[in-house]
C-alpha cells in the first residue's frame, strides 16, 4: 500500500468496519484523500489506498507514519485486551503532536435511553411506548449477543416495532431508509405499519431491502464473525478516556460530531449528517494527542 497525502500535505489514516461512513458521493470523494484500513477477516476487494485487516496483529505501517488517525466505530468490535493493543499501535503510528480520534457507541446514551423507555412503558403501557422500549433494549445489548446476523433489531424491524423519531434520535442516519423518501418534515416521517396501503407486501419486502441496503452490517450468518459484526465491549467517556491515557496519549478530550483537532477537519466533517445539523450516528467522539 502506497501512502497518500491530502491536498494540504498531511497524511491521514482512517480505520473502519463498514462503508456507511461514505454514504454520499461527496463523502466518498473526500475519503479518497485518506489512507484506509477496513476491519474484516473477509477477502474483500482492496484499492491502492485501502487494505483489509483483522486487527489481531499490528497495523502494517511504519512508526510515526501519520499526522492523524481516525478509528470510526471499531473499538466496540474488539475485546478489552485487543483494544489495549490497538490503542498502543495507533499511538505508535501517530507522529509527535499528531491526533488520534475515536468514535464509538455511547454506553451512557444507550443506558439512559433504555431507562427512560423502561419507565415510560411501566407508567403507561402502550404499543408505541413498547416499540421505543424494545428498540432501546436492542440498541443496548442486541449487537453484543446476537447469534444471527441482524439479531433482535432485525426482528423488531420486521414486526414494525419501532418509532421513526426515536430511531432518528438514537441512531442518526443509520436506518434512514426506513422513512418515506422526500419527507418534508420530521412529523411526516412518522411511518406506521397500520398506515400503509399494503402492510403484508411491505413486510415481505422489508427484510430483503434491509439486507440490500445494510449488507455490510446485516451479512449472512456465516459471515457474522468474519466481518466482526458483534460488539464485544461498550464504552462511556470514563472507560474510553482511560484507554487513551494508558496507551500514552495526552490532552485526552471529548469532542462533538462537528469539531476535531485533526487539521482541516471542517473540510471532511465525516461525523455530521449530510442532511442536517445532527450526528451521522450519535456516538462518543474522543481525541488524544501524542
Amino acid at each position: 500500500m502506497k501512502l497518500i497525502t491530502t491536498p494540504s500535505g498531511h497524511r491521514f489514516l482512517m480505520i473502519w468496519r463498514t462503508e456507511f461512513l461514505f454514504y454520499t458521493p461527496e463523502r466518498r470523494r473526500l475519503a479518497d484523500e485518506w489512507n484506509h484500513v477496513r476491519l474484516t477477516s473477509v477477502q474483500l476487494p482492496e484499492t491502492p489506498n485501502l487494505i483489509n485487516h483483522a486487527l489481531d496483529r499490528p497495523l502494517p505501517f511504519s512508526s510515526e507514519s501519520f499526522d492523524a488517525i481516525y478509528s470510526f466505530h471499531v473499538v466496540e468490535h474488539l475485546s478489552p485486551r485487543a483494544n489495549e493493543r490497538f490503542m498502543r499501535d495507533m499511538h505508535r503510528l501517530v507522529r509527535p503532536g499528531g491526533v488520534c480520534r475515536v468514535s464509538t457507541p455511547d454506553l451512557q446514551l444507550l443506558a439512559t435511553d433504555y431507562l427512560q423507555r423502561l419507565h415510560e412503558q411501566m407508567a403507561f403501557g402502550s404499543a408505541e411506548n413498547y416499540a421505543r422500549y424494545r428498540w432501546a433494549v436492542c440498541n443496548l445489548i442486541d449487537q453484543c449477543v446476537r447469534e444471527v446476523s441482524g439479531g433482535e433489531m432485525l426482528e423488531a424491524i420486521r414486526h414494525g416495532e419501532f418509532n421513526p423519531e426515536h430511531v432518528k434520535q438514537v441512531n442518526g442516519d443509520l436506518l434512514d431508509f426506513l422513512f418515506p423518501p422526500n419527507a418534508p418534515t420530521p412529523a411526516a416521517r412518522l411511518l406506521s405499519i397500520q398506515s400503509l396501503k399494503n402492510p403484508a407486501r411491505f413486510l415481505r419486502k422489508l427484510p430483503r431491502a434491509i439486507l440490500r441496503r445494510l449488507r455490510h452490517r446485516l451479512s449472512p450468518k456465516s459471515y457474522l464473525e468474519l466481518i466482526h459484526e458483534r460488539n464485544l465491549w461498550l464504552f462511556d467517556r470514563i472507560s474510553l478516556g482511560r484507554l487513551f491515557s494508558e496507551a500514552g496519549f495526552r490532552s485526552v478530550t471529548v469532542m462533538d460530531h462537528r469539531t476535531s483537532r485533526i487539521p482541516g477537519w471542517n473540510r471532511y466533517n465525516f461525523d455530521e449528517s449530510a442532511f442536517g445539523d445532527y450526528p451521522l450516528e450519535p456516538s462518543i467522539y474522543m481525541e488524544g494527542v501524542k
